[in-house]
């Protein structure tokens, strides 16, 4: 199922852009109640930011099983990064006081990604017969139906993980040199660079309206959170369809050339896993709101610079050994 043997940088660049917005992304959610600049940041990765990380994801994990037999040896990494970053942010909410209660089939932060990409591997093994023309749009009526449950929630990350898996099944089934190659054309990445002018525009002028519906674009929601809950599956079909033009006019802008951020995009997983429990800290010592407060109008935005700043420094190699170490572990042979 190897797709060829060149690197395409373009998806590099595309994973290098989206960890930038996952760690700034959780940076902006500590003052959107208090900011309308963060607000209006909200919307502009919240958006689409998940649903293409989860769609790039899926284009990588076809290398999870090899001649019809499933690759358990990943699997299990994803359940014990899920496991190890729960625990320390449990020790981190016990050192601060908050008084937690580690559950761990309850998820409602970050860790819930490592869940899913078990589950999500697993799923698509076991349906891979299933022809993905007929699978992906039942996946999607699932998901719109389930929205209407108030019981599909954080429990074993279920809600994200019904609401994301017909994008991760899309990216699985999308061969990632030829959509590179589609993109590059020159009429598309003009349209596309217009189109995300107008987005962020929007993001600015039109906030309130498009930020009212921030318990659709997480996807950990049920519909009686939703701004009209009876018509919840036409929010969830509209997160699809514009998460899915705004993912692929990101795809269009960026460089299908190797750059000096490429690196990043290499080591997404241990600054995904790394970064959020830093930034507890940070907030429940008091010294994340200290910054903001004393810098006045400044506050904001190098609040959000420094989202780049942490994003650059669990970027150094030295912190990506461990996680590929555990990535590429061989379970199997140990268990024997």
């Amino acid at each position: 199922m190897a797709e060829t043997k060149s690197r395409v940088y373009l998806w590099d660049n595309v994973k290098a852009l989206l960890i930038f917005l996952v760690v700034m992304g959780h940076f902006v959610t500590q003052f959107t109640g208090s900011s309308e600049l963060m607000r209006s940041m909200f919307i502009i990765i919240y958006y689409f930011h998940m649903p293409l990380f989860v769609f790039v994801s899926g284009m990588f994990a076809k290398s999870s099983w090899k001649d019809g037999v499933l690759k358990v040896n990943k699997i299990i990494s994803y359940l014990i990064l899920y496991v190890a970053l729960k625990l320390i942010i449990f020790i981190e909410g016990v050192a601060f006081g908050k008084d937690p209660t580690f559950r761990l089939f309850y998820e409602s932060g970050i860790p819930w990604y490592m869940l899913a990409m078990a589950v999500f591997i697993c799923m698509t093994y076991v349906l891979r017969d299933v022809n993905p023309k007929y699978l992906i749009p039942f996946t999607i009526l699932l998901a719109c139906i389930a929205g209407y449950d108030k019981g599909v929630g954080d429990i074993f990350a279920i809600s994200r993980i019904i609401v994301f898996y017909p994008i991760f099944l899309a990216g699985f089934y999308t061969d990632s040199v030829k959509l590179a190659e589609y993109t590059r054309k020159p009429a598309l990445r003009i349209g596309a660079a217009v189109l995300l002018v107008v987005f962020v525009i929007l993001a600015f002028t039109e906030r309130d309206a498009l930020y009212c519906v921030r318990s659709v674009v997480t996807g950990r929601s049920p519909f009686a959170t939703f701004p009209v809950p009876e018509l919840g599956f036409l929010f969830r079909l509209g997160h699809y369809l514009v998460g899915g033009i705004i993912s692929f006019a990101v795809i269009c802008v960026l460089p299908n050339k190797e750059n000096k951020l490429s690196y990043i995009g290499a080591a997404t997983l241990p600054i995904y896993f790394l970064h959020r429990p830093i930034l507890y800290v940070f907030m429940d010592s008091g010294l994340g709101r200290t910054m903001v407060t004393s810098l006045g109008e400044w506050g904001i935005p190098a609040f959000l610079a420094l989202s780049v700043v942490l994003t650059f420094v669990l970027s150094v190699k030295p912190l990506s050994v461990p996680f590929n170490k555990l990535m590429k572990c061989k379970y199997t042979k140990i268990l024997k």
